[in-house]
């Protein structure tokens, strides 16, 4: 009992938030969705955060299924998308991987949408996409 309520006190001290992007049921299974942007060299501490918070939840109660979805390529992240991946508490899926199950799960077509509808580096200014140049951060733009 001593070991459940010190585990409690680390979840209430507002170290481990337990948010995460997206919670639905679907077709009666809990499902819990965090979404990101791509993993570079320094999310360990977001990565043993994501472990931790879908161990929780899957412990919580039984059903609980949680999933990352990735949006940048697998080629794109690192080893800490891997380690969540192979993990056993997250269904991580990455790239075109993680727009097929957006659309498993909601019946919508995301990427096609976006393919279709969004020119990031037609409709940003001149300034912002330079901005994005000069720091590096054009693979944000690739969606």
């Amino acid at each position: 009992m001593a070991y459940y309520e010190k585990v409690w006190t680390l979840v209430d001290s507002g170290e481990i938030n337990l948010e995460l992007d997206l919670h639905v049921v679907k077709n009666g299974e809990r499902i819990c969705v965090d979404l990101k942007s791509g993993f570079g060299s320094n999310e360990k501490g977001n990565m043993n955060r994501l472990l931790m918070v879908a161990t929780i939840y899957r412990n919580l109660e039984a059903g609980y299924k949680c999933i990352l979805l990735v949006r940048a390529p697998e080629d794109r992240n690192n080893n800490y998308f891997r380690t969540l991946r192979d993990s056993g508490v997250w269904e991580a899926h990455c790239g075109a991987e993680a727009y097929a199950r957006i659309r498993d799960l909601t019946g919508f077509d995301l990427q096609t949408w976006i393919s279709k509808n969004v020119d990031w580096k037609g409709d940003l200014t001149s300034e912002t996409l330079k901005h994005f140049e000069d720091n590096n951060l054009m693979s944000y733009l690739d969606w």
